[in-house]
């Protein structure tokens, strides 16, 4: 279970993965050593799984970003293992997950431009066996887009 302290450690950490060890214990209000021992046992633990840049998607190129909701054959035997392993593959799909209620998977996509995007629904999602159906939703603007999990916030 983490403490008040490895929250702390951590709530800094995900908003300033590139902070020096001396200005993270200073900023946590303890020694370099104990924040150090402290850091190495939450990566030990899985805890902190990796460090990493945040990039502008657009300035990279990617200037489509869309939501795609899919049904599978569920007569197919272990479609969704299949599917997975195909998603898996697929460098413009950021995210997949397996989810309840109408679909069966959410996907964040992103592309290039509108064609692009259309190929990859059309002329890769489309030819899956075990997709049934499948819905996009582009995203027109980015509201809010929250990589750091809320470790200080008051419990509901």
């Amino acid at each position: 279970m983490l403490d008040v302290d490895d929250r702390r450690l951590l709530s800094i950490l995900q908003t300033e993965g590139r902070i020096s060890m001396v200005e993270l214990a200073r900023r946590a209000n303890m020694s370099e050593t104990t924040c150090l021992r402290r850091v190495r046992s939450l990566e030990a633990a899985g805890i902190i799984t990796g460090y990493h840049a945040d990039i502008a998607r657009p300035a990279t190129g990617f200037t489509v970003q869309a939501f795609i909701q899919v049904s599978l054959d569920q007569r197919i035997e272990a479609a969704s293992d299949v599917f997975k392993t195909a998603i898996e593959a697929e460098p413009w799909v950021l995210e997949c997950y397996s989810v309840a209620g109408t679909y069966d998977h959410l996907l964040k996509v992103v592309a290039p431009d509108n064609q692009a995007l259309a190929n990859f629904v059309l002329k890769r999602l489309a030819t899956y066996e075990s997709v049934r159906d499948f819905q996009t939703v582009f995203v027109l603007d980015t509201v809010k887009e929250e990589r750091s999990l809320p470790l200080t916030a008051d419990r509901w």
